[in-house]
């Protein structure tokens, strides 16, 4: 089943992939597409960060240098050729469930950020950040005042 994504999240993965190809990653991963979410002060998905006591901009310096040091270059020339790592689809699959699970029509920033807190618990930026799942599921559903999108 195809996936309708909010513009912002559209947007994201757009530059995300960007991002990829100017650091020659043979592929697309989630730390991408999280270094592009978090220098967006303005969405969902800083929001529920910023609710849950995360500095944003500590978040992005460590999501920076995450994907510099982790992905091995490769020749790349166009954010075209990149696709999307088994891990990063697997997280989009994730936020889809999440998505659905809340009841919204559009994929967002913010299910993304669920689903990598419900299926990755404890990894990474959530470990160093000290976020999870039910706080900030909590943070989402105080910040939408039962909305949907």
């Amino acid at each position: 089943m195809q996936v309708q994504y909010t513009d912002r999240m559209a947007a994201a993965v757009r530059s995300a992939s960007e991002l990829a190809a100017a650091q020659r990653s043979p592929e697309l991963f989630t730390i991408h597409l999280l270094t592009v979410l978090s220098a967006q002060d303005d969405s969902t998905f800083s929001a529920l960060l910023v609710a849950n006591g995360v500095d944003l901009a500590a978040f992005h310096e460590f999501a920076v240098n995450r994907s510099r040091q982790m992905i091995p270059p490769v020749a790349r020339t166009s954010a075209d050729d990149i696709l999307p790592s088994q891990e990063h689809a697997a997280l989009l699959e994730g936020a889809a469930a999440e998505m659905r699970e809340i009841g919204d029509s559009g994929l967002g920033t913010e299910h993304l950020l669920l689903a990598a807190l419900k299926y990755r618990p404890g990894k990474g930026a959530w470990a160093v950040f000290g976020l999870s799942y039910a706080p900030v599921r909590k943070s989402l559903d105080a910040l939408r005042k039962n909305t949907k999108v």
